[in-house]
């Protein structure tokens, strides 16, 4: 009996947010610190704004992987449910306990222990290791 398509609902992580914020924050804290009132000032509106670009662009859908019958799976993505699926190419670059890091049609994607719920992502990461 063949096994059911591995399908994942990934939406945009606070957990990463969260980190590239702190970063920001650092940053421009540092800059403030350091430089003229101007540049801290200026540094955080620029890193506020790279932030707010970040988090619209982030990307969500949902990845199926259909395995098939001479073995292997069959990735496809949609980007809502009302779309229709589209077969894409799918690379594994990290595969850890925290992060799993793919590229979908070259499209760079990180998924965070809260882009999916933790049962997915455990289906994803068993699918993902036979991947060269």
């Amino acid at each position: 009996m063949p096994r059911p398509p591995t399908t994942i609902a990934i939406a945009t992580s606070r957990l990463s947010l969260a980190a590239h914020g702190l970063s920001a924050a650092a940053v421009a804290g540092l800059v403030a610190a350091v430089a003229p009132p101007w540049a801290g000032v200026l540094a955080a509106m620029v890193l506020g704004g790279v932030l707010v670009t970040l988090a619209r662009q982030r990307p969500r859908g949902e990845l199926r992987g259909t395995p098939k019958a001479a073995g292997g799976v069959e990735w496809s993505w949609r980007d809502s449910a009302d779309q229709a699926w589209r077969a894409v190419s799918l690379r594994c670059d990290y595969l850890g306990p925290w992060l799993i890091g793919l590229r979908v049609e070259g499209r760079r994607l990180w998924l965070w222990p809260d882009s999916s719920d933790p049962e997915s992502l455990r289906r994803l990461r068993r699918e993902l290791l036979p991947l060269p």
